[in-house]
């Protein structure tokens, strides 16, 4: 039985923060994060060396108490606070000491947990610049199957450009008559509540979301999310490349329509069921045992999957 959607510890839609600070602050309630992750999603930029990152970090965190530098290097806010309907600290139903810094109880293991698999086609590659969504599909995932797929073709309000039309065969035609996002954003944001932001290449999708909600609403998503190319690397070293053609060739998933946006969702939602088995085999089993390998070095990974894998 999947989690309820009404669970604090998911994807939220929250007001858009004014500050850097307070942008850091809202990243950081879903968790520690490291300086690079913590500074590119603060900044809005696309990269970051590690030590500009951390120079960043220190000169912009270091003189508020809320904020505090572990000793792993990673950011956390220095006393989490409470789970409310205004913040998302984990994901759903992580109710275990590493997730919510309260007592600890039984975790949900992953096949409980609620994934929202979300692909966008855009103008561009300028979430907070010219470019606006075309096309988006969110592929809902539950007890480890793919449940529901929801997919709308958006109204940039600008035109396509020809190079992109010849990618995803979307053209102005198609998308004159359709509505634009903030006719959508209300049902965008019921379908991602509750569950875990997921993508291939999560981070784009993210931001496009995250960027249209706010010129839309006035709100930005908040809340756990996850990475089907991270998962690739850790799951599947022997691959040469993680990109969606090579690792839906490896699992053998048809893509009924690549570049589009229903078609590259569930093709990445079926990617993220095997990815999840793959974990659980490994003695994988909740999201903090998941998050907690993600961070970790993989020359240090290798050895500890070894260790599971004899485990499990």
């Amino acid at each position: 039985m999947s989690l309820p959607h009404s669970n604090v510890f998911a994807t939220r839609v929250l007001p858009r923060p004014t500050t850097l600070s307070a942008r850091a602050a809202q990243r950081l309630a879903a968790g520690p994060l490291d300086a690079v992750t913590l500074m590119r999603d603060v900044c809005q930029v696309a990269r970051l060396h590690i030590d500009a990152a951390e120079r960043m970090a220190v000169a912009l965190l270091s003189s508020h108490a809320e904020f505090v530098q572990l000793p792993s290097g990673h950011w956390a806010l220095r006393s989490p606070p409470c789970a409310t309907d205004d913040i998302a600290a984990g994901p759903p139903g992580a109710t275990d000491g590493a997730a919510s810094g309260m007592g600890a109880t039984t975790p949900p293991s992953l096949s409980q947990i609620d994934f929202a698999v979300v692909d966008v086609e855009t103008t561009g590659t300028r979430a907070g610049g010219a470019d606006r969504v075309t096309e988006i599909a969110i592929a809902q995932v539950r007890n480890g199957e793919v449940a529901e797929v929801y997919t709308q073709l958006v109204n940039p309000e600008r035109p396509i450009p020809p190079h992109i039309t010849a990618l995803t065969q979307i053209t102005w035609a198609m998308v004159r008559d359709q509505p634009v996002f903030r006719q959508i954003a209300h049902e965008i944001s019921s379908r991602l509540a509750g569950h875990v932001f997921t993508a291939h290449n999560a981070a784009f999708d993210w931001r496009f979301v995250s960027e249209e909600l706010s010129r839309s609403t006035g709100q930005v998503l908040a809340g756990p999310r996850l990475c089907t190319v991270r998962l690739a690397r850790a799951f599947l070293p022997q691959l040469s490349r993680r990109s969606l053609d090579h690792v839906t060739h490896y699992f053998g998933i048809d893509v009924a329509a690549r570049h589009r946006a229903a078609g590259d969702a569930v093709a990445t939602a079926e990617v993220l069921v095997r990815l999840l088995r793959i974990a659980e085999d490994q003695g994988i089993g909740t999201w903090s045992a998941l998050d907690g390998m993600l961070r970790t070095p993989a020359s240090r990974r290798s050895a500890s999957a070894s260790d599971r894998r004899r485990r499990a």
